[in-house]
């Protein structure tokens, strides 16, 4: 019988556990902001927009929730801007929520494995089981999944597809592999396109250095799951990030060093938000897979299991296959920046030799711009979201 690796307590939950002892006295009447415990539907429907909860189950079986704005009311009545559907595909531990946190003046979908997404027609998310996946499953099962849905319940031969981050990889994955689905989409709008990652920036690339440790203890133990943010964990957020405490720079300072750089982007009020939604929850196995492409100098490829016998019984190969990216047929827009430390300029230039269909490639040349800004930057409105709009209307019939 194969033991459990022990469990460690990140150094990060003991520094906040040490500073709010420090500080004690902010334990007193903290000044929470109503977002932090609310979910998706629930920051939605505060701000006036109506919506509608939809489960989805995959080819392999897993349930996913997904969110739809009905729309915004008009007249007396609810219209949406767009005839056709958009569905809004989130980036790597995070949620549907990530769309919509920052609020109204700045603004859906879920993975599996996420706090929407814990189910399953026969795993449960106790069973090691459950976590084998990667955004490789999400691309061949998840996507075409929701596609058909949607089209189906709206009656529309098209959707655009708006994603962030691992948002992307899961597209480049099913227009890839299941290359059916380009005639599907209207437009692919990529915010932070995210395939080869030879060249990430930041301490997270540290942490690329420990994937073959990560497959072997996969492969072993079960890949374990990157849990959600615990209650306790968000009441501890909440008192060292709120918008008034003096130890908010921490909380700040971590985004800054995962994403780059960007303080002029960054409105002081959604940090607790922001950190109350994120981790909504993922399986390490995603993690790991973006790590082999850190190690892997321009490869974009299928999981890598590091065993020649497993390899082959699964790709006929002891080399994992590259996606086939030529396949990819479907309209794409590229909106990058300078200083997204995890969709590096030279990463994104290099998808772009292998992209056959752009339409568009928009990169926020400041220096203040990082791989969040994306969704939550103050002047994302007027440096992105207007162009995107624009764009939209030029494909939208």
């Amino acid at each position: 019988m194969k033991v459990l690796p022990e469990i460690s307590i990140p150094l990060e939950i003991v520094f906040a556990v040490l500073l709010v002892n420090h500080v004690g006295a902010i334990l007193i009447n903290p000044e929470k902001n109503p977002d932090v415990d609310l979910k998706t539907t629930e920051l939605l429907n505060k701000y006036g927009y109506p919506t509608e909860t939809h489960h989805i189950v995959t080819e392999d079986g897993y349930i996913l929730e997904t969110h739809r704005i009905v729309g915004v009311m008009e007249n007396g009545n609810y219209r949406s801007p767009w005839r056709e559907g958009v569905l809004l595909v989130h980036g790597l531990a995070g949620s549907s929520a990530d769309w919509v946190l920052a609020g109204p003046e700045k603004g859906l979908g879920n993975s599996r494995g996420n706090l929407y997404s814990r189910n399953h027609t026969t795993l449960s998310p106790s069973e090691r089981s459950f976590w084998d996946f990667s955004w490789h499953e999400m691309g061949v099962f998840d996507l075409p999944a929701t596609i058909d849905y949607i089209l189906a319940e709206s009656c529309n031969e098209k959707i655009f597809y708006i994603g962030h981050s691992q948002g992307t990889t899961q597209f480049w994955v099913m227009a890839s592999e299941r290359p059916d689905y380009n005639s599907k989409i209207i437009l692919m709008t990529a915010f932070a396109p995210a395939a080869f990652t030879a060249n990430l920036r930041g301490p997270v690339t540290k942490l690329a250095k420990l994937t073959r440790i990560g497959v072997w203890v996969g492969e072993n133990f079960g890949y374990p799951e990157f849990t959600e943010r615990s209650t306790w964990a968000k009441f501890v957020s909440n008192i060292i990030c709120r918008d008034s405490s003096f130890t908010q720079f921490f909380c700040s300072t971590i985004i800054f060093l995962i994403a780059g750089w960007s303080p002029d982007e960054l409105n002081s009020t959604i940090v607790p938000v922001i950190v109350g939604h994120v981790s909504a929850g993922a399986s390490w196995k995603q993690f790991i897979h973006y790590g082999q492409g850190t190690m892997e100098q321009g490869r974009f490829r299928y999981f890598d299991y590091y065993n020649d016998e497993k390899n082959f019984n699964l790709y006929n190969s002891t080399v994992p296959p590259e996606y086939r990216l030529e396949n990819i047929r479907a309209p794409v827009a590229f909106f990058n920046s300078e200083n997204d430390w995890l969709a590096t300029p030279k990463d994104v230039s290099l998808l772009e030799t292998r992209i056959q269909n752009l339409v568009l490639v928009y990169r926020v040349a400041t220096n203040s711009f990082n791989h969040y800004d994306f969704l939550w930057g103050t002047n994302a409105p007027a440096l992105i979201y207007q162009r995107l709009f624009k764009l939209m209307e030029e494909y939208s019939t």
